[in-house]
């Protein structure tokens, strides 16, 4: 049996946690994309990063540890062929989410950003059909 798709998600829940944790949350992620990308070349990979607002945004400006963030996700998601770094993910969201009432910014990521959560469906989507398509199970 061969993998396909693999999907983890990720969050800390701090900002303590974000300042003790963080790398070792990045290198865990591409540890993860690398032993699926070795076993699996063709698999997509996806992770989704939660956090919340109040611990990376000092009122409405992203912090510049945010900011550190934003630029390491983004390189980690950049992986489209199979020959790319193993250690790089297909598809990979940060979404920042307010404990007072559940809400998601939609500010942060910038709109330009491959992180955006309105992206990954589509990202995830386009990594499967270009490296499957027409290959059983999911042949038409």
């Amino acid at each position: 049996m061969q993998e396909r798709f693999a999907f983890d998600s990720k969050t800390l829940n701090d900002a303590d946690s974000i300042g003790k944790n963080w790398q070792n949350m990045i290198n865990d992620l591409a540890t993860e994309a690398t032993t699926v990308h070795s076993r699996f070349s063709h698999a997509v990979v996806a992770f989704m990063v939660v956090l919340p607002r109040p611990c990376v945004v000092a009122g409405s400006e992203p912090t510049a540890r945010l900011s550190a963030m934003i630029e390491t996700l983004e390189r980690l998601a950049r992986r489209s062929e199979v020959n790319d770094a193993a250690h790089m993910a297909e598809a990979v969201a940060l979404v920042l989410w307010d404990p007072s009432d559940g809400s998601v910014d939609g500010a942060i990521p910038s709109p330009e950003s491959p992180l955006r959560i309105e992206r990954f469906s589509s990202q995830v989507q386009e990594a499967y059909v270009r490296r499957y398509k027409g290959l059983p199970p999911h042949a038409e």
